[in-house]
């Protein structure tokens, strides 16, 4: 199969490469090619995300540490780019998602809807994460979907109604978000961010 590489930029030649298969790419196609957590599947075409921002990262990190202390029996935490297959040629990679089963140990995406994802969000793939991503989990029927956006300090949270997302609350920098879907959790949005040497 033909492949298509993605050239470094400029700023990041120590970074390497990423090789993909030409398209159109199915799911199959992508996982045989090696693994990059950064590639999503959208309908046969793949798209690159850029490295996460050390901001975006600390956030990630802090949420999933926060949703891994509030989880229930019979959920997993899993974050580090697990890969979700919601069709066969649709593969996306939340930041961080809640579902029932653990991580495959053979890097093989995840086929179950999960009961939340979380997007977080940078400059560089708000846009993307608020209407394709968003969309592809509303047709998927994944109960929940929170977005964080790290730059304003607001967590935006999505239900599933009648097969539409609904949002239910959208928290500021200075206020806390509550919920109980999946399980209970409490979310101080100010404290994912800052300060940067807490964790």
């Amino acid at each position: 199969m033909d492949s298509v590489v993605q050239a470094s930029a400029q700023s990041r030649v120590r970074r390497p490469s990423v090789t993909v298969p030409a398209p159109p790419v199915t799911v199959a196609d992508l996982v045989a090619s090696g693994d990059d957590a950064r590639v999503e599947l959208i309908d046969g075409l793949c798209v690159v995300r850029p490295w996460p921002t050390p901001l975006r990262a600390r956030v990630t990190s802090r949420l999933a540490r926060l949703l891994t202390d509030a989880t229930t029996s019979g959920a997993q935490v899993l974050t580090a780019g697990v890969g979700m297959q919601v069709s066969s040629r649709c593969l996306l990679v939340p930041d961080v998602v809640v579902t029932s089963s653990p991580a495959p140990a053979d890097s093989r995406p995840l086929q179950e809807t999960p009961f939340l994802v979380v997007e977080v969000a940078d400059a560089s793939t708000r846009r993307y994460d608020r209407t394709i991503k968003l969309d592809l989990y509303r047709e998927w029927g994944v109960p929940a979907c929170w977005l964080v956006d790290p730059d304003t300090m607001t967590l935006t949270a999505f239900e599933l109604v009648a097969g539409a997302y609904v949002p239910t609350s959208v928290t500021g920098p200075d206020a806390t978000f509550r919920t109980v879907r999946p399980f209970p959790v409490t979310v101080r949005t100010a404290e994912l961010i800052d300060p940067p040497d807490a964790d």
